[in-house]
Parts: C-alpha cells; structure tokens; sequence
C-alpha cells in the first residue's frame, strides 16, 4: 500500500513542504510512536532539508500540534457533518457511522487523534483539550436540540468521548479498524441504554452525582514508601533484599520523575538521583529508560486487580459490589498519584508497547461488568461491546483528572462512576435509585461512626485506684 505522500506525488501539482512534513509526521508517528521518531526521519519522509523544517516549523511538537489538526479534521469532519445535516432522529448514527469509515479508511489519522495525541506535551494538551470540548460541545448542542417528547439520554459526553476513544484505539492497535462501521449499532444500543423518560433532569452531570460524604477506609496502598537507603560498605544484608530495595527505589523514581518532568525529558540521571543509587546499578537492573518505565506500570497491577475483586465479592449484590470496587479502585489511585499519573497519562509517551498494556489494563476491567448481564432479562441480550465503552468511560474520566492534577478529589467522583458502569444493565432509572441508596448508607455509616466518636470521646474516665 502507498503512502498518502507517495499517493500525492504522482499528482501533477507539487506538493508544499509543509504538507510534506506533516504528511511524514502522521505516518511516521503511527507507525512508531511520535516521541521515537526525530527530525532527521521526519525531514528524509518528506524529502526536505532541516533548514526547511526549521522554515516551518518552531520544533517537533509544533509540527506534532499541526499534524494532530489536521487528523482531527480528517476524523471529525464528516462527523461534523453529519451532526448538522442530518435528520434529528438519525443524527447518533449517522454520526458514528461517518467517524467509524473516517477511521477505517485512514486508521494513520485515527491513532493520532485517539492514541499519540495523549501522550502530547503540553500545546498538544491546548490543542486536544479545545478539539474535544468542541466536539462534546455539539454533541451537548444536539441533546439539547431533542424535541420535549424524546427520551433524555443521561450521560456525560465525557463518558462517550472516552469509550469512543477506547473502542477505536483497540480496533487500530489490532489493525481491525475495518471492523469499526459494523460496531455503529452495537455502540448506539449502548448509547441508548442510558435512556430516560422525557423532560427528565439528566442526574449524571448534577450536583446528586458528586459524593458530598467521603468515607475512609484503610486500604493498602499498591506501592509502599520508598524504601530506606541501604548503609554504605559491607552491611551483611541477603542480596536478594538488596536487589528487591534498589529495584524498588528505581521504580518508584522513575514515577516521580516522569510525573514531574514528562517521560520525553525524564533523564536517566534524574531518576538515579531521586532514587540515591549509582547509575551502573541503574544499568544492572534495566537496559535503558522505556524498560525501566514499562516494569514501573505493571509494578502494582496484580495488587490492584486483587485489591479491587476483593473489595467487589464484599458487596451484597451487583450494584454494590461494583460501587465498593470502585470505591477501591479511586482511592487506590489517589493514594500513589506519581505510578497512577504513569499509568494512566505518561504512558501514552512511552511507545507503542507502553500504550498497549496501559489499554490491556483498562480492559481487564470489564471482568467486573460479566455479571451485569444476568441482572435482569432486559440486559441479558446487550452486546459485549458495551463492557468495554463502559471501561472506556470511566477510565477517560480518571484520566482526564489525573492529567490536570485532580487526584485528590476523584473519590467524589463515585456516584457518577457506579451510574455509568450499572445503568445500561439495570436501566438509568433504576441505576439512579440504586446510586442514591449507596449514598445515603455511607452517609448514614459515616455519620453514625462520627457520633460513636464524639460520644466516645465525651466518656468520663473512671479512677477505681
């Protein structure tokens, strides 16, 4: 198959440089990551010289910003039209099925919008972050368009974004995106599964989603503290405790480091200085920076998976044990805010390998969804599809509190995390009961718990000496 710039060339008009360059950056970046490839290769793709790139271009991110612009276009263009020509009722899936074909016919464009774009610095955040809020904007204008008797679908365009992205991003790093248009009716009986009656005031993006009451609870953090400096000189210790505390400390660096700097300026010096070891013990453990990084993301991935089931069979039934999984899952983010910021944001930096786990890691959540398709007969016959926007979902969300820093605050996300993950199986309407139930427990518990305290604390001490 020819290369969009080789397809060009045999065309009598001759091509811009800045085309050409663009053009070289979309294919080179999809084929090995944008952070790999350099301005050398960027100039030989597009047969120019690097005085020409320079004429163009201010550095590499620019022509990264200006070939992400120009996939949006190509990806959300007959999208857009679709949106606006379209008859009202036929909108949603006219829609997705103009963006599935867009995606199929140039899965390049696809991968940097939905793939390389996140692992972006920070103009390429600017240019992304307005790119989707225009996108979410028109899909809000259309919801808010829908005539009074039509049903109100009550999800955040947040929510779709992020399973769109999801579905699309599988099906690229599969080479499948062939299949894409066949999914439009599987991701529209999603969409519609958070359907309510008309006129109803759309709960997911009210105040009544957010978690006003925080209960604590001692969760073990999946990655310890960083351990203690071994003493200096002949100390005695087994070599395999020496071994475990130096890879430790390496590890968590590379985290902390990665979140301060960014995995493309993250030095190996860096990180062997917030780890206090010499650099040759860097080496012994790791062949480079990416190996260092890729065992740093899957460093606590069995414990979280463990802690999370183990929280979820607490539950009393589905609901519950998929509000106390979540529960766990955000508090355990929360609590390791330098490895939850690579997992779930530096991650999209580091290659091709690097994205791939960090989407097998949202996928293995969807386990936790199987259940909800016995729930009740009604979602017995949903398609499987819709375990994996759900993850999709929630997993942008989180993600898009973790690149802005907000992980503090990503427990009062809950309510809204739970509606998203039960409503297409047990029904929006219902879903809604269940989360406010949920929310009224724990408020009760954590009320009751702060009473047991103070009256506690009230007691008079008896002196029977």
């Amino acid at each position: 198959m020819r290369t969009a710039i080789e397809r060009a060339a045999r065309r009598p008009v001759k091509l811009g440089q800045r085309w050409r360059l663009i053009q070289a950056m979309i294919e080179l970046s999809a084929k090995a990551g944008h952070n790999d490839v350099s301005i050398a290769e960027l100039c030989a793709g597009a047969g120019v010289s690097s005085m020409t790139f320079y004429a163009e271009f201010a550095d590499k991110e620019e022509l990264f910003v200006a070939a992400y612009r120009s996939c949006a276009e190509r990806v959300f263009g007959p999208m857009r039209a679709a949106l606006f020509d379209g008859e009202l009722a036929q909108v949603p899936a006219l829609a997705l099925r103009a963006m599935f074909e867009a995606i199929a016919e140039d899965p390049e464009a696809g991968r940097i919008v939905f793939v390389e774009a996140l692992g972006g610095g920070q103009r390429m955040v600017a240019a992304r972050s307005d790119t989707f809020a225009r996108f979410e904007a028109r899909v809000a204008q259309y919801l808010e368009q829908a005539p009074k008797d039509a049903l109100t679908l009550d999800v955040p365009v947040a929510a779709v974004a992020g399973a769109l992205r999801h579905i699309v991003a599988r099906h690229l790093r599969r080479r499948s995106e062939d299949e894409l248009p066949a999914l439009v009716d599987k991701g529209l009986r999603w969409l519609a599964s958070y359907a309510r009656a008309p006129g109803a005031e759309r709960w997911s993006t009210s105040d009544r989603a957010v978690r006003g009451v925080v209960a604590t609870h001692p969760v073990p953090t999946p990655v310890p503290a960083m351990p203690e400096r071994l003493p200096p000189g002949r100390h005695g210790l087994p070599p395999a405790l020496v071994v475990r505390s130096q890879r430790t400390r390496i590890l968590l660096a590379t985290a902390q480091v990665t979140m301060e700097s960014g995995y493309a300026a993250a030095r190996v010096e860096d990180i062997v200085a917030r780890a206090k070891v010499a650099k040759p013990v860097f080496y012994e453990h790791f062949s480079d920076k990416r190996q260092a990084f890729l065992e740093a993301q899957q460093y606590p991935t069995q414990f979280v998976l463990d802690r999370c089931a183990l929280a979820y069979f607490s539950g009393a039934g589905w609901p519950q044990r998929m509000w106390r999984m979540l529960e766990v899952l955000l508090e355990l983010i929360a609590a390791n805010p330098a490895i939850s910021h690579l997992r779930l944001v530096e991650c999209y930096s580091a290659g091709p390998e690097a994205i791939r786990r960090a989407e097998e890691i949202t996928r293995s959540f969807t386990i936790f969804m199987e259940e909800g398709y016995l729930y009740r007969e009604q979602s017995r016959g949903l398609p499987r599809l819709c375990s994996q926007a759900i993850a999709g979902a929630i997993f942008e969300i989180v993600q898009r509190d973790a690149e802005t820093g907000e992980l503090a605050t990503l427990g009062a996300r809950l309510p809204q995390l739970v509606y998203i993950a039960i409503a297409p199986f047990t029904g929006a309407q219902e879903a809604i009961g269940l989360v406010e139930g949920m929310k009224a427990s724990e408020a009760a518990r954590t009320q009751a718990g702060r009473q047991g305290s103070r009256a506690g604390s009230k007691s008079p001490v008896h002196d029977d000496h």
